[in-house]
């Protein structure tokens, strides 16, 4: 089982050639259900959401993901409530084992019930991996959208 609370590198199925070896390391990727949070954009309307699936492929010898896009942008259709997935990024794992047992019935992000993100991490060649145009936003993890005036 891939542990959430460890930080990873985050790469894109398209990108990488497909699911089946670690575009860092070379060994084989394992498919597992996590929990995920994303935002998505269309036009003025921005959206978080969490979402769960066996949406990425985890290297069990290094700390890095591979994410199938299509799935996430099915999410994001899905999330927007049409048929256009917008621009949308992935800002990184929930560690739900963090949540103590006497909060697992609060919402998430709630008052004492922060929400446990583990924030993908950056390109280890150096510097944020950079966006497809079109497919995702340019938001980085952490990043706050700024608010027009």
């Amino acid at each position: 089982m891939i542990d959430p609370s460890i930080p990873r590198y985050r790469f894109w199925s398209d990108d990488t050639g497909g699911k089946e070896a670690c575009p860092q390391c070379g060994h084989a990727l394992v498919k597992e259900q996590q929990t995920y949070v994303m935002v998505v954009r269309q036009g003025s309307r921005i959206e978080p959401f969490v979402v769960g699936g066996k949406a990425g492929f985890f290297c069990p010898e290094c700390p890095t993901v591979v994410l199938d896009r299509e799935v996430f942008e099915e999410f994001a259709r899905i999330g927007m409530k049409n048929n256009r997935p917008g621009q949308f990024t992935i800002l990184g794992l929930l560690d739900l084992s963090a949540i103590p047992p006497e909060r697992r019935h609060q919402p998430l992000g709630g008052d004492g019930n922060p929400m446990p993100l583990v924030k993908f991490i950056d390109d280890p060649k150096g510097g944020p991996r950079p966006e497809r145009k079109g497919k995702t936003s340019s938001m980085k993890p952490g990043e706050k959208k700024k608010k027009r005036k």
